[in-house]
């Protein structure tokens, strides 16, 4: 009997272990963060995943006509770490936010950061963006929104995979973008490094 359980339970533990490597091996760390600045109208956020740490924090208030938002994630495992920052604050007719975000480990490196200002009318902005590795391949950007009358956003992303051996693979991928001053309600969003990049707004 007990050889028969052991035969049983040898295959499911070695399948469980498959799994949670698999699991692992898809998404390994990652880091995202994102603010949303409207007039006393205010939202933050932030999440995280990895093996070895998961450490994410958000906050916002409004208080005397100041509005503000901070996000903050950070996510480790043993192919390297991923972190992801945003921060905004509006007050008067101004509305400002910036992103950051920071992939370094053995699959490769990611930087992307990306900002917005908007005056005038509505004058919320949005601002976020992600990081993380999933399959062995580094992916991440940034995304950045205004809504004023007067609105500048850009965004700008560099990301670089490695091969087995720990070396850079070509072609490395930089993008850059440059926002412009719109009358009107103006919309931006900043390129993205891959398609498979988690959208952190549906508005």
């Amino acid at each position: 009997m007990k050889r028969l359980t052991l035969r049983i339970a040898a295959p499911a533990v070695l399948f469980a272990l498959v799994l949670a490597l698999s699991a692992t091996n898809v998404s390994a760390q990652s880091a995202g963060s994102w603010v949303d600045i409207g007039r006393g109208k205010v939202g933050a956020g932030a999440n995280a995943s990895g093996s070895m740490l998961q450490f994410a924090k958000s906050k916002s208030k409004s208080k005397n006509g100041v509005d503000f938002g901070h996000g903050f994630a950070v996510g480790a495992g043993p192919d390297g770490i991923a972190l992801s920052n945003s921060i905004g604050v509006g007050g008067g007719p101004v509305g400002a936010a910036h992103n950051l975000q920071l992939n370094i480990g053995r699959n490769g490196t990611h930087v992307s950061h990306g900002g917005v200002v908007s005056e005038g009318g509505n004058r919320r902005v949005i601002s976020g963006g992600s990081t993380g590795v999933r399959n062995g391949q580094v992916y991440g950007g940034s995304q950045s929104t205004g809504f004023g009358t007067n609105t500048k956003a850009y965004s700008k992303s560099h990301t670089r995979q490695f091969n087995n051996y720990g070396f850079p693979q070509q072609p490395t991928q930089v993008q850059s973008s440059q926002g412009q001053y719109f009358q009107g309600q103006s919309t931006y969003r900043g390129p993205r490094t891959q398609r498979n990049v988690i959208r952190m707004f549906h508005r």
